[in-house]
């Protein structure tokens, strides 16, 4: 009953008056035994009108609070009317001033509380913000990245590639993953820039390990930057590149810096050769199951897979062991596969290199 009175005063289905009047009848004339007590305050839902949520969703307060005649007033509401409240702003598309209410409100139950602030950076896509989406896809603590899924991270991907987003009322992230959702144009919004979407990926990878170890990720993220078919670069910069890419990848810091000077001459080829080394990494690392769809992304450009496989040569074992990976797979697959045959083509050029 209380969650549906909630419900009424949050959707604005009384008026304020009755509200102010059922709120001090149920505080003066309503007793409830001591078991219930927790449902006293129940029905003394903030009106939308109220000083402190109105500066909040307007962006004057971003504390939370406001001192009031010598008082503290905190933004604090319980769990159902938080959710009511990003019902209704996502039904109005308010998503600006739903960012700002789950940044500053507090609220009690934590898991379910998460799982809505979880959602910012999705809302911040939805206003055409990538920037911000990505700020907040990576905080310094307690990062929604890090709660990535394979899944989660293919729909973030998508939208940041295609100015698009997924036609929802949400109020966990795993709810993105719908395959029924409609996907529908983002206003004002432009598709991410390569780099950016490697920064974007190559960044998620270290915040989930089940991204980084997934072969669906790994093929979606090589599929965007093995197309469309690319020359090879030159000799020289393919040498230096092994250098410079393993320099990046070991770098610490959060938001993959990438070397203007790297990306100059052959600003496409170095991304792909960025991104074909974190794979070859995550292949010495650990194993990469199955292999052959991911590695059939190379299919138009085949030096990119040699300068990956002369990477993996470096390690017998390893090499050896992808080796028998993907004549397993061609062998066990349904189509004879002109990648397939590709891919073992280059494969026995650089065996040699491991031996």
């Amino acid at each position: 009953v209380m969650k549906t009175v909630q419900r009424h005063i949050v959707m604005g289905d009384f008026t304020p008056q009755f509200i102010h009047k059922l709120q001090d009848f149920y505080q003066k004339k309503v007793f409830l035994a001591c078991e219930m007590k927790y449902l006293k305050n129940s029905p003394c839902v903030r009106l939308w009108n109220d000083v402190l949520l109105v500066s909040v969703l307007k962006g004057q307060n971003v504390l939370g609070y406001r001192m009031d005649k010598g008082k503290k007033d905190v933004l604090f509401e319980p769990i159902s009317v938080v959710q009511l409240r990003s019902e209704l702003l996502q039904h109005q598309h308010r998503y600006r001033e739903l960012c700002r209410y789950l940044r500053v409100v507090q609220s009690n139950d934590s898991t379910l509380f998460q799982q809505l602030r979880d959602l910012v950076p999705f809302f911040f896509c939805l206003l055409g913000n990538f920037s911000s989406a990505i700020m907040n896809l990576f905080p310094p603590a307690n990062a929604p990245a890090s709660r990535f899924s394979p899944q989660l991270f293919l729909v973030f991907l998508r939208i940041f590639q295609t100015a698009t987003a997924p036609k929802l009322m949400v109020t966990h992230m795993e709810q993105l993953c719908s395959s029924s959702a409609t996907w529908e144009p983002i206003e004002a919004a432009e598709p991410m820039k390569c780099v950016d979407l490697v920064k974007f990926a190559l960044r998620a990878q270290r915040f989930s390990s089940s991204v980084l170890s997934d072969s669906q990720c790994w093929t979606s993220l090589l599929q965007i930057v093995n197309s469309p078919a690319l020359p090879a670069p030159s000799p020289q910069f393919l040498h230096d590149a092994q250098d410079v890419v393993k320099s990046l990848l070991c770098e610490k810091v959060s938001n993959m810096p990438i070397p203007r000077t790297f990306l100059e001459v052959y600003p496409d080829q170095a991304l792909l050769l960025l991104v074909t080394g974190a794979l070859g990494a995550q292949i010495l690392d650990a194993s990469l199951s199955p292999a052959l769809p991911v590695l059939s992304t190379f299919k138009g450009n085949l030096w990119a897979l040699q300068w990956l496989f002369e990477s993996l040569a470096q390690s017998k074992e390893h090499f050896e062991s992808i080796r028998q990976q993907i004549t397993l797979e061609a062998a066990n697959t349904t189509e004879s596969s002109l990648a397939a045959g590709w891919i073992q083509s280059s494969q026995q050029q650089s065996l040699p290199e491991a031996t």
